[in-house]
């Protein structure tokens, strides 16, 4: 493999003395043709400019086993007398990518690197793009002309490599780009170059092994999220680059770490999982980490009629948030969640949540809806637990006034009538009887005890085909398949007839 490596320290720039024609040199040279052919946009990629940078391979300078890269912090050559170039999580609070107004123009690797899990780590160095055009052979514009100015990292910090002075570029990246400023800083990833689209960058292989121990304290890749992120596809995936560095969730059971497309968290009890779109958008209304929904225990997953999306929780008592096109992004918890659970999650008769867990009127209750046939939800209160409660029956009881009305919470899911032929909700003030003859309705108080007495549903009157009405002076009456029920709102009592 061709060697190409940045120059020893103590040089003042990137562009050491030309070295002898030994055999590394000639392979180089060999490199920097094919990479020259492969060009025609001005003679970018010169023996100049990519020859001239390279250097022949050093000794290792350091070991690669991770405890030793991880024990180095910055590494060695960190001081601006070195020669080698800052980080550009140095200078931007942590984060990991190109600055604004730069763009790539090549990369090198170290092999087997502690930072990269044993892996290879690759060093991308972010030119300043350049306002105002290179003349002559001269392939770097002048100080005015850039978005960076030439200095050494900032103080107080062990990475205080030079910013924007050191005047070489590698080449294999942005190749129709042929007039830069020098490398402002320099990004790492374990994830190839050439895997990240908006790069533009080649295969061609350059490595320095004497880089292995550089770093900073803030690039942290092997770590839960760091290998995450790269499994996911690194700057080229899905997440995309870094918007912050990784950093400790505030109860400190945890980290996480925000990209452009998403966001990884992770707890040792959890592990490592991503988040994005409208699932994410609902986790960070809910308070991230900190509300009800608690750590990820999934990533992102899609549901087995391929129609949905979902993350899981480790929330307490279990939390997941499930997102449609047609109904959104919303999270179900609980005691709520465990009914939707066992009534086949988004595959049973609720279907998708069409809200997020909701508190009732009252104060009492917590409450779901669903998109399931004919609308569904499902209620819960301390007293009365949570129960699903769909189609006719979920119509009545809203026209009725949900749990504010005389039926109070639900305390059975919809169950089946004794004759197979119906179906029926209790609430904690009376029933919602369907059949598809007779159509939904409640039977509460006196009436629904008298009936009940008789047998229900299964006896002689069948299901209720009315609602109460008046009788006359001080009387309600109701139909039944079977026959009629009259109550004495004096008395409390009922009168059942037969038909």
């Amino acid at each position: 493999m061709t060697a190409i490596a940045d120059p020893p320290p103590p040089a003042v720039a990137e562009t050491p003395p030309p070295p002898a024609p030994t055999l590394t040199v000639r392979l180089v040279e060999g490199a920097s043709r094919l990479l020259a052919r492969r060009s025609d946009r001005r003679g970018f990629l010169s023996r100049v400019a990519v020859v001239g940078s390279a250097v022949a391979v050093a000794p290792w300078t350091y070991a690669t086993r991770p405890t030793s890269a991880y024990a180095a912090v910055c590494g060695i050559d960190s001081t601006c007398s070195s020669g080698y170039t800052v980080f550009c999580a140095t200078l931007s609070g942590g984060v990991n990518r190109c600055p604004p107004g730069s763009l790539v123009g090549g990369w090198w690797k170290s092999d087997g690197s502690g930072y990269c899990c044993g892996g290879a780590r690759y060093y991308i160095d972010c030119h300043s793009y350049c306002s105002c055009g290179c003349t002559g052979r001269n392939s770097f514009c002048g100080e005015g002309c850039m978005n960076c100015s030439c200095g050494c990292g900032p103080a107080g910090q062990c990475d205080r490599r030079r910013v924007c002075c050191n005047e070489f570029r590698y080449g294999q990246c942005n190749a129709d780009v042929g007039c830069t400023g020098p490398v402002w800083c320099r990004v790492v990833t374990c994830t190839p170059p050439w895997r990240i689209p908006a790069w533009k960058c080649s295969t061609t292989p350059a490595t320095d092994q004497r880089t292995n121990a550089h770093s900073a304290p803030t690039l942290q890749d092997c770590t839960p999220i760091g290998g995450k992120h790269t499994a996911l596809g690194g700057p080229g995936g899905a997440l995309g680059e870094q918007v912050t560095p990784e950093k400790p969730t505030p109860d400190g059971r945890g980290t996480f770490q925000h990209f452009d497309g998403g966001s990884i968290y992770f707890s040792a009890a959890t592990g490592a999982h991503e988040l994005h779109g409208a699932i994410r958008g609902t986790y960070e209304r809910l308070g991230w980490e900190a509300g009800p929904l608690g750590y990820p225990t999934t990533d992102e997953l899609v549901t087995p009629d391929g129609r949905g999306r979902f993350n899981h929780f480790d929330g307490s008592g279990g939390a997941s948030v499930y997102w449609t096109r047609e109904s959104g992004a919303h999270a179900v918890q609980g005691a709520i969640r465990d009914v939707w659970e066992r009534l086949g999650w988004e595959a049973g008769p609720l279907g998708y949540p069409t809200t997020s867990e909701l508190v009732t009127p009252d104060g009492r209750g917590r409450f779901n809806h669903f998109d399931g046939s004919g609308g569904a939800s499902v209620y819960w209160s301390p007293e009365s637990g949570a129960h699903a409660v769909q189609g006719a029956i979920r119509d009545l009881w809203e026209r009725l006034g949900w749990e504010a009305g005389p039926l109070g919470y639900p305390t059975t899911d919809e169950l089946v009538t004794p004759d197979g032929r119906g179906r029926f909700n209790d609430f904690g003030g009376g029933s919602i009887y369907w059949s598809r003859e007779s159509g939904a309705h409640s039977v509460t108080g006196a009436i629904r005890a008298a009936w009940l007495q008789r047998g229900g549903a299964g006896g002689r009157f069948g299901l209720p085909t009315s609602e109460p009405r008046p009788a006359g002076t001080g009387r309600l009456r109701q139909d039944f398949q079977g026959g009629h029920a009259v109550l004495d709102t004096g008395t409390g009592g009922v009168v059942l007839t037969a038909a």
